[in-house]
């Protein structure tokens, strides 16, 4: 059975960019997920949970889109 994500929060470690991610299910869509920041090209990301307010504003606007 799929099982959707919990809300995280990608943030990068040299310029401190950060988003974070409610997904609708349990695939990742594109914009969904980072490889390298894409406001300075860095690979140190780093993934942690979402916090309370983070959350409740990714899921909002995720469920707005559509």
């Amino acid at each position: 059975m799929p099982i959707t994500p919990k809300p995280f929060t990608l943030v990068c470690e040299d310029c401190n960019w950060k988003k974070t991610i409610a997904s609708r299910s349990d695939a990742l869509r594109p914009g969904e997920w980072f490889v390298v920041c894409p406001r300075c090209g860095s690979t140190a990301l780093r993934m942690r949970a979402a916090g309370r307010l983070e959350a409740a504003a990714a899921n909002f606007f995720v469920r707005r889109r559509f």
